[in-house]
């Protein structure tokens, strides 16, 4: 079967609608994410797949940034070392809409990808299953997976489903140690930017953000098609905080926020932000809950740490890929 590739530097009219006509459509294959994109100096591309009927069978919104600095010298040393110097980046793509056609379409964006000669970084979305033939010559395949709650089941069941000692014990510790819940608006967006900001500082790392109207500017982006948070409070002073996209009814969470006092006084919000979120997800009939990605052959103390955090939920595991050249 032969597949045609279509690329183009803006979405058609019906991008969006064809994403959310599929269980594979997440916020992250959203055409919004292409003004997130040039925000960060990246050049976003959208991918369209087309069959010998010219049928769009698949698509990817995808990211490239060059790599180096303009200035002449560094940039002659530099090609003459590494060939590539074009960045190019996804998540949860391709999405497929025709399954008989997923090999193909594999087959293609690789030789599409390596005739561009992209220094390449993108995320398979975990119901994608992909099967790899002749394109895993073509790129480097890394195993990755994900824990998904089915939302649609009891809540009692998802409940029980998480671990007594890790799990439900630490909410209903934060419980009884009088932290609150609640659903972050625009207001208190600024509270959660502040918890942002002083952990990145005790962390000694940069403020990604820059100034707070650079998430403002997100929170309003992206509010209109699926996104939240909540944030954490005890004693009316805020806590910890999380946000999440639920874009096509996939959460999928992000962003996560903790205080010192948290910490110090194992208030256990971030367990309970968690349980808050998953009861939004039933009472306002979303589909899964996405722990997103880990290692599941843990290399670090850290990454098996990471690992035992969101098997705990007792969500599904999903295994997909890590695609880089």
């Amino acid at each position: 079967m032969t597949v045609r590739i279509e690329c183009t530097e803006n979405e058609d009219v019906d991008w969006n609608k064809r994403l959310l006509g599929t269980q594979l459509g997440t916020i992250y294959q959203s055409k919004e994410m292409k003004i997130n994109s040039k925000s960060q100096g990246f050049i976003p591309k959208f991918l369209k797949f087309y069959d010998e009927n010219d049928n769009i069978i698949g698509q990817l919104l995808y990211s490239e940034k060059k790599r180096f600095s303009k200035r002449k010298i560094t940039k002659q040393i530099l090609n003459r070392v590494i060939k590539s110097k074009i960045l190019c980046q996804w998540s949860n793509g391709p999405i497929i809409f025709d399954k008989s056609y997923h090999n193909e379409i594999f087959t293609t964006l690789g030789e599409f990808l390596i005739k561009k000669k992209y220094v390449v970084s993108g995320t398979e979305h975990p119901f994608a299953s992909c099967k790899i033939n002749e394109f895993k010559n073509k790129l480097k395949f890394i195993p990755w997976s994900t824990f998904i709650i089915d939302l649609q089941i009891p809540k009692d069941e998802i409940y029980n489903k998480i671990e007594k000692h890790n799990g439900r014990k630490n909410i209903e510790r934060s419980i009884k140690r009088n932290v609150e819940v609640e659903e972050i608006n625009e207001k208190s967006l600024f509270d959660y930017y502040e918890l942002y900001v002083e952990m990145q500082k005790q962390a000694g790392k940069p403020n990604d953000y820059k100034t707070f109207d650079t998430l403002l500017n997100w929170w309003k982006l992206f509010r209109p098609i699926g996104y939240s948070g909540f944030l954490a409070k005890r004693n009316n002073i805020p806590i910890g905080g999380l946000l999440f996209s639920f874009f096509n009814g996939h959460i999928i969470e992000g962003g996560v926020v903790r205080s010192e006092i948290d910490r110090e006084l194992k208030l256990y919000s971030q367990d309970y932000i968690k349980w808050k979120i998953i009861e939004w997800g039933i009472e306002n009939k979303k589909h899964y809950y996405n722990f997103a990605g880990f290692n599941p052959d843990p290399q670090s103390e850290k990454e098996s740490g990471i690992l035992k955090y969101k098997k705990k939920w007792g969500g599904k595991q999903y295994d997909y890929w890590l695609m880089k050249s």
